[in-house]
């Protein structure tokens, strides 16, 4: 005799329920929101909108924890949105889970490691990275050896003494846009700036005033209709008569200053300006040298620094490249000379950065400039540090970085400088 196994009502229900799912076709709820979140996510980080994506990818996470793909890709919006102890703690997962995941995982993971500051840790997984490569790519092997230098180098300069504080200037300046290229007009009671409301959005360049000791809330220096919107601010000549600006699609170009308007827009001369991506310049105080950066063919690779003399009608010289103790195989960019101390300040990649860009300084002497010093902790990060512009009174100075804890990608920041 067969034995039946009576089911209670709500016990029915619930097979009924299953049964009527698996007939649809259908899934169960939770897997289908996972999956829905997923889609989700994937579509915002194709679009590149990270904070969005990261949102989705922590949703699909609740219902599936182990879920490789969205742990993976939610640490790269981490790293993205310059969140790098969240940006460790996710990749961090997906390796423990799966040590082969097949998206460079182990070099993500030391990327975050590095910009965390945790350099013996990050040094371990690049070097475990190359030994993966070998001699496969033996470019992207150099990338990687370049990136263990960089640890190294945040190593020793973390260990020295600090001589400066850094200082976010806040909201009256900073938002959740792009904030670069500090300039100080004025008698530095005027700072200039460029916004970016990345990556849709045209550069505008703004202006805050101080009163009273602190920097007022920044207005729209130009207005929208003007021919200089969608120009970036790269800084105004020492007499304040000329404004130059650069735009992608025009390079450097310059405004002269007539009844408090800027007029009369035209690129920079040759050789200031020559068939190539010239970025910033800076004409020193005097107005006699203009210091800029260009890829032109003949430099050390990437943005090399030049500089070239005016003349008394007016004409430049010849560029100058400033040589092998300035420039390296990397960029250099965004000059600022303190010509009363003769000293030059510029943001590379190269030479014994910490990662991204870092603030170099070099002295002049006996006609030749002077290997370079990296400005230190905390001017200097993994992260990008650049812009570097000083006050008159050689006690502060102002940059561009785009550090955790800011208020938006680049924010503008204020370098305090402690006396010795």
């Amino acid at each position: 005799m067969k034995q039946y196994k009576f089911w209670s009502a709500k016990g029915l229900c619930s097979l009924l329920l299953l049964v009527a799912i698996v007939c649809a076709g259908m899934r169960m709820p939770d897997t289908d929101a996972a999956d829905a979140n997923m889609r989700k996510a994937d579509k915002a980080y194709a679009k590149a909108d990270f904070a969005e994506a990261a949102e989705w990818y922590q949703k699909a996470l609740e219902k599936d924890p182990n879920n490789v793909m969205a742990l993976y890709r939610l640490g790269i919006s981490q790293l993205e949105l310059r969140d790098p102890r969240k940006a460790k703690l996710s990749l961090q997962k997906v390796y423990d889970i799966d040590p082969k995941f097949g998206e460079k995982v182990i070099v993500n993971l030391a990327e975050a490691l590095h910009q965390n500051y945790e350099f013996e840790e990050a040094k371990k997984y690049y070097q475990q990275e190359i030994y993966s490569t070998g001699r496969a790519d033996w470019n992207y092997v150099e990338v990687i050896r370049k990136r263990i230098d960089e640890c190294n180098a945040g190593q020793a300069l973390m260990v020295q003494p600090s001589v400066a504080q850094v200082v976010n200037l806040g909201a009256a300046v900073n938002s959740k846009e792009v904030e670069y290229v500090p300039v100080l007009t004025d008698n530095d009671s005027t700072l200039l700036f460029t916004v970016h409301d990345a990556p849709e959005g045209p550069e505008l360049i703004k202006v805050s005033r101080r009163s009273g000791g602190a920097w007022q809330r920044s207005k729209e220096y130009l207005k929208s209709d003007n021919t200089k919107h969608g120009q970036a601010i790269v800084t105004i000549s020492p007499n304040g008569n000329l404004l130059y600006t650069y735009a992608s699609a025009e390079g450097l170009r310059s405004f002269d200053q007539a009844k408090g308007a800027w007029v009369n827009p035209k690129p920079l001369p040759i050789p200031l300006s020559q068939l190539a991506n010239e970025t910033s310049v800076h004409i020193t105080e005097g107005g006699e040298f203009a210091f800029f950066a260009s890829d032109r063919p003949g430099g050390f690779g990437g943005l090399d620094l030049y500089v070239s003399q005016k003349f008394p009608d007016g004409s430049w010289s010849a560029a100058i490249n400033l040589g092998a103790n300035i420039n390296t195989a990397h960029d250099e960019d965004a000059a600022f000379v303190d010509a009363k101390t003769k000293t030059l300040y510029f943001s590379s990649r190269g030479h014994n950065t910490m990662g991204g860009f870092d603030i170099f300084k070099s002295e002049m002497r006996d006609g030749a400039w002077q290997p370079v010093q990296n400005l230190g902790f905390p001017i200097n990060s993994p992260h990008d540090d650049l812009y570097f512009t000083l006050d008159r009174n050689r006690t502060s100075a102002y940059f561009s970085s785009d550090r955790p804890g800011g208020m938006g990608s680049l924010d503008i920041y204020q370098i305090v400088l402690l006396s010795k």
